[in-house]
């Protein structure tokens, strides 16, 4: 039997007794809207509500943006992104934006020559004209560096300055969340791995993280900033507050550094190995745990590798539902829309970044995992109606986000997030 679906069943109780209740409670509100018109309260009009962008990243990478050699696959590629996700993790790999020492590929008209690195200035672009949030992944990674950086800590840090300072320049006031630092814990791993090889990664001195969030505040104090672990440290090796993730959050935080989300990977497959994450109670509890930190968490990473795509579709749904209701988490990133993203042909390979059947589509074929996102994300959590304005009211209950209101055929937009006024006067 598949472990997923034996853990799913084994914490069905406790999972159906937090999680639509969470739902309701942590992110619906009950919203009262005062609507006059010429400074007089209007009666008995029709309004009609409907939510446009929901307060909670819904995201995807957006790597294949420019990637596809036939046309229809591009169009393919984008309606069905579109159809699922409010936010876009643009690529910011040191490899994609300067693959040769002082060849920036930011610029939109730059060769589109790296495979899954689509120039930078392209994917915001593309964003930016589709109403799309942007998250930007990674500000400095010791892994995916171009061949040309130097090992030497003294040498590079000066470099890595120099592109935050040009990352800052070109997109601090238009990408408003960045991943400052990625998959600290994984550097005892490549130590090892590495050996013998031409995997170009560098090995930081021990206060890297602190000089890293030092630059990231520097020169990002106004945008939001993640420290982005692994899944192994994030999720498998949590032990409650004694696990190394969680004490390292606490000690930097502690120390004042600008952590401003904490960024959860989940990278998996259907084993045993997970166990935290495919136990609701478990799941639960270390979301809690990390909530204790009070700063808001991402799942920042998310692939589920599995052949069975019942399965992948029911792995979906837990986590998806638990990560949802939990009042800490802030949005979910699904990592690759389609397996077929994993090119082994034309030398294009992005082997080591991706795990096979983890995608939502294959072949440009909706899996099952795809179709529950989609009942979830624009039919289950989604807001929509028709009232009559009564004392000059509108009174609704909905899911916190921008709505769009309509009185006698004037529409209006109106944020209505978690922390915003619930009694909202509007003039029409």
């Amino acid at each position: 039997m598949s472990f997923i679906k034996k853990a799913i069943e084994n914490s069905a109780d406790y999972f159906n007794s937090r999680a639509d209740k969470d739902i309701e409670k942590n992110r619906k509100g009950d919203f009262s809207i005062t609507i006059k018109s010429n400074g007089k309260l209007l009666e008995n009009k029709e309004v009609s509500y409907k939510l446009k962008q929901i307060d909670f990243d819904f995201g995807c990478n957006i790597f294949m943006l420019g990637q596809y050699d036939d046309k229809e696959a591009e169009e393919t590629y984008l309606k069905q992104w579109k159809k699922l996700f409010n936010t876009a993790v643009v690529p910011l790999y040191w490899e994609g934006t300067e693959p040769k020492q002082d060849y920036l590929r930011y610029s939109a008209d730059v060769k589109n020559d790296v495979y899954r690195r689509p120039p930078v200035e392209s994917v915001v672009k593309y964003c930016e004209e589709n109403g799309l949030k942007l998250k930007g992944h990674p500000l400095f990674w010791h892994e995916f560096i171009p061949k040309w950086l130097p090992e030497n800590w003294d040498e590079l840090y000066p470099l890595i300055e120099k592109r935050f300072k040009e990352i800052s320049e070109l997109y601090a006031d238009r990408i408003s969340v960045f991943d400052c630092l990625n998959e600290p814990s994984r550097l005892w791993d490549l130590k090892h791995e590495t050996k013998n090889t031409d995997w170009k990664c560098v090995f930081p001195p021990d206060d890297y993280i602190e000089r890293i969030f030092a630059l990231g505040k520097k020169y990002f104090p106004n945008n939001e900033l993640i420290l982005n672990e692994a899944t192994g440290a994030a999720i498998c090796e949590l032990r409650g507050i004694y696990g190394a993730y969680y004490q390292l959050l606490d000690r930097l935080i502690k120390q004042g550094l600008k952590i401003d989300r904490i960024g959860i990977q989940c990278h998996t497959d259907d084993s045993p190995l997970y166990q935290n994450l495919y136990d609701a109670e478990r799941f639960y509890d270390l979301l809690d745990t990390y909530a204790r930190l009070k700063k808001p968490l991402v799942l920042s990473e998310i692939g589920l590798s599995c052949e069975d795509e019942e399965v992948q579709a029911l792995a979906t749904e837990r986590i998806y539902k638990c990560c949802f209701s939990h009042e800490s988490m802030s949005g979910i990133f699904w990592w690759n829309l389609d397996d077929n993203s994993i090119l082994t042909e034309k030398n294009r390979s992005a082997v080591g970044e991706n795990l096979p059947f983890g995608g939502l589509v294959r072949n440009g074929r909706e899996k099952a995992a795809y179709k529950v996102l989609d009942r979830l994300i624009n039919h289950e959590w989604t807001t929509c109606g028709e009232t009559t304005i009564k004392n000059g009211e509108v009174k609704f209950r909905g899911f916190y986000g921008k709505y769009e209101l309509v009185i006698d055929g004037k529409k209006i937009e109106i944020d209505l997030n978690k922390n915003s006024d619930k009694n909202i006067l509007i003039e029409v």
